[in-house]
């Protein structure tokens, strides 16, 4: 096989920067204006590239969206990952409570997130749909097979099965995805030791204290 020259991989990586700037950007884009309401133009403009470029790595905005949110869940899925790594598998209290942290974490880095899953879970549509299917249904059984296990461990919290999926996500999230809100009231969301008290907030509303 011929080895590429020197200037196509100069030209490859080139191409591949433009890439990952056009969806950092439209991360930030859809995050602010959702789908419906978020501009090639200004997506292009912000990755300092230019708007056709769009169309040759992507075959659609659909397309760019998708990227987008599959880029955003590998981080989530890293996070939590690399959280739970240094845990007992067979403690679910304690990976638990390592996935929470994981998630605040996420949460407090990566607000866009949780900003594109309001816009797009307000309403019923493909997009939707697609993202459900897709990604938040495992992570939705993954969950609860969680908080079943904490449940027949009688460690959890006296909280309805059916409301801890979107309780959880919202008391982790909320804060980040509404920062300009919690700024006006006088809390700095982005202060590291308010992300650890807030991680061990929200671990202390869906356990039960120790030796209880």
């Amino acid at each position: 096989m011929a080895t590429p020259s020197a200037g196509r991989s100069r030209v490859n990586r080139g191409s591949e920067q433009v890439r990952e700037r056009l969806i950092e950007s439209a991360i930030a884009e859809f995050a602010a204006h959702g789908f419906e309401g978020s501009s090639g133009r200004r997506i292009a403009a912000e990755a300092g590239a230019h708007q056709s470029q769009i169309n040759y790595h992507f075959s659609s905005k659909n397309d760019l969206w998708k990227a987008s949110l599959e880029r955003l869940l590998a981080e989530l899925d890293s996070a939590l990952a690399s959280n739970l790594a240094a845990v007992d598998e067979s403690d679910a209290r304690a990976r638990f409570s390592a996935s929470v942290q994981g998630l605040v974490q996420f949460a407090a880095r990566r607000p866009e997130l949780n900003r594109i899953m309001m816009h797009e879970g307000a309403a019923p549509g493909d997009r939707l749909r697609w993202l459900v299917d897709n990604h938040m249904r495992g992570r939705h059984a993954d969950l609860m097979s969680a908080w079943d296990a904490l449940t027949a461990s009688d460690d959890a919290a006296a909280v309805d099965r059916d409301v801890v999926y979107h309780s959880l996500v919202g008391a982790a999230s909320l804060l980040y995805a509404n920062a300009p809100e919690a700024v006006l009231l006088g809390i700095g969301p982005a202060g590291r030791d308010l992300v650890d008290r807030h991680a061990a907030s929200v671990v202390a509303m869906f356990l039960k204290p120790l030796n209880h």
